[in-house]
C-alpha cells in the first residue's frame, strides 16, 4: 500500500531528525579525565642477599707467585674458596665461583668481572696469596665514589664504564672491609688493609674486597704456609661469621645498566 505524500513527508522529515542527532552526538568532544600523577618509588635492590661469589685468582697456565716449597698460588686460592664455600654454604648462603678447578683454559679478568656482575651478589671476594707480609691483606678498589651531584645509578641506556664499574659500590666495598678486617682481628689473625689495583675489583658492580693470605708469622717457629689447612681454616670461619652480619646490612643497590667494556683492557 503507498503512503500518502504527507505521512511520507513527515516520515522524512523524522529521519532527518534522527541522523542529525547522531551527528550530533558523534561530533562532541571526547572528555578526558585527568589521570593520577605516578607515585615515585624507591630503588628496587637488585642484591641478592643470600649469594657470595668467590673467585680464586690465576689458574691454569698461570700459577701466580710460586712459593719457596714451590707450592703455587693458583693452588691455594682454589683450595682456600672450597673451604669458605663449604663455610658458607652451611651458613645459608648460596655460593658462585668463578672457577672450581684448574682448567687450563681459565677465564680472563673482564670474563670473571662478567660472571660476578650477573649473580648480584652481596659480595665478592677475590682470594690471592702472597709470599710477603704476615697474615690476611684485605684490599678494596683504588676508585673513588661518585660525587655527590653525580648520578651513582645512570639509567639502562647510559652504559657504565667498565674500567670504573665498581665506583656506585666502593663506599659499601670499605664497609665490608672493615667487616671482614673486625672479624679476622676477633680471631686472632694479623690483618693489613689497603687499596690496590687488583683486577678484576675495577670491574665489580658489588661491594667487593680481595683477600690475600700471606705466610702466618709464629714466635717460636717457621711461618705458617698460606697452604696450611688449619690457617685457612681459620680465616674461613672469621669470613663467614663476618659476611652472616653483612648480608643484613648491605644497602640495596639500583643499578640496572651493564658496564661497558670500551676501552678495555
Amino acid at each position: 500500500m503507498i503512503p500518502t505524500r504527507k505521512f511520507a513527508a513527515v516520515l522524512l522529515a523524522t529521519v532527518a531528525a534522527a541522523a542529525a542527532i547522531a551527528f550530533s552526538v558523534h561530533a562532541q568532544p571526547q572528555i578526558q579525565l585527568p589521570m593520577p600523577a605516578p607515585q615515585p618509588t624507591a630503588p628496587t635492590s637488585t642484591l641478592n642477599h643470600n649469594l657470595i661469589l668467590l673467585d680464586p685468582a690465576h689458574g691454569g697456565p698461570d700459577p701466580g707467585t710460586t712459593f719457596s716449597d714451590h707450592t703455587l698460588e693458583k693452588d691455594i686460592t682454589l683450595a682456600l674458596a672450597a673451604r669458605l664455600r663449604t663455610a658458607l654454604t652451611a651458613a645459608g648462603f648460596t655460593v658462585v665461583a668463578t672457577r672450581d678447578s684448574d682448567p687450563s683454559d681459565p677465564l680472563t679478568p673482564d670474563q670473571r668481572a662478567e660472571t660476578a656482575n650477573r649473580t648480584h651478589a652481596v659480595a665478592c671476594i677475590v682470594l690471592h696469596a702472597t709470599a710477603t707480609g704476615s697474615g690476611v691483606h684485605i684490599y678494596t678498589s683504588k676508585l673513588q665514589p661518585p660525587s655527590p651531584d653525580e648520578d651513582a645509578y645512570p639509567s639502562a641506556y647510559v652504559p657504565i664504564p667498565w674500567e670504573s664499574a665498581q665506583a656506585a659500590s666502593v663506599d659499601q666495598s670499605h664497609r665490608l672491609a672493615a667487616n671482614l678486617a673486625s672479624a679476622l682481628t676477633k680471631g686472632n689473625l694479623p690483618v693489613l688493609s689497603g687499596h690496590a689495583p687488583l683486577r678484576p675489583l675495577d670491574n665489580l658492580m658489588c661491594p667487593a674486597v680481595a683477600i690475600e693470605l700471606a705466610p702466618l708469622l709464629n714466635p717460636a717457629g717457621d711461618p705458617t704456609s698460606p697452604a696450611d689447612s688449619d690457617y685457612q681454616q681459620r680465616v674461613g670461619a672469621a669470613l663467614t661469621s663476618a659476611l652472616q652480619a653483612w648480608r643484613d646490612q648491605a644497602e640495596p643497590q639500583a643499578q640496572s645498566a651493564q658496564p661497558s667494556k670500551m676501552g678495555a683492557r
